[in-house]
């Protein structure tokens, strides 16, 4: 006997763990912090908007890889020149850009930038910093709306 089943599930941003800026997830050992912080979200056509990031495992330092994976809004154009800086591994994808980091003791912070190519009203993608080895293990930051003119 074969039986499946297809659900939905959605929970609103608002009534998620995410928060805005900066998430910790708590745990015994595998506590997690991630803030993502944009310099503006009204910009201009062209004009570089800076995104501060800080991540950092709680209880362990250094203690395995992690994946911090910030949101961007699509159709911008991320520095890339900036992003060699650094010294990272990272991925650029259209809706995000994926660090791979070791964070020591304290945490890790780097910038990066990036810039829209067009007018628009667009959300990020969601923010979230895991534990490459346990994906469950997990702190997210809820999208943020930019609006370029």
């Amino acid at each position: 006997m074969n039986a499946q089943a297809i659900t939905s599930y959605y929970v609103s941003w608002k009534d998620s763990r995410a928060t805005r800026g900066e998430n910790v997830e708590r745990g015994d050992t595998r506590a997690l912090r991630l803030n993502a912080h944009y310099d503006q979200i009204a910009p201009k056509v062209d004009q570089w908007v800076d995104c501060a990031v800080q991540v950092e495992r709680i209880g362990l330092a250094g203690y395995g890889m992690m994946v911090a994976e910030v949101g961007l809004p699509l159709g911008v154009e991320v520095d890339r020149a900036m992003l060699k800086e650094t010294e990272m591994e990272y991925e650029v994808q259209p809706y995000r850009v994926l660090f791979y980091v070791w964070p020591p003791a304290g945490g890790t912070e780097f910038t990066f930038r990036f810039r829209a190519r067009y007018r628009m009203s667009a959300t990020t993608s969601p923010s979230t910093l895991f534990d490459y080895y346990n994906p469950e293990a997990n702190a997210t930051v809820a999208p943020v709306r930019f609006t370029v003119t």
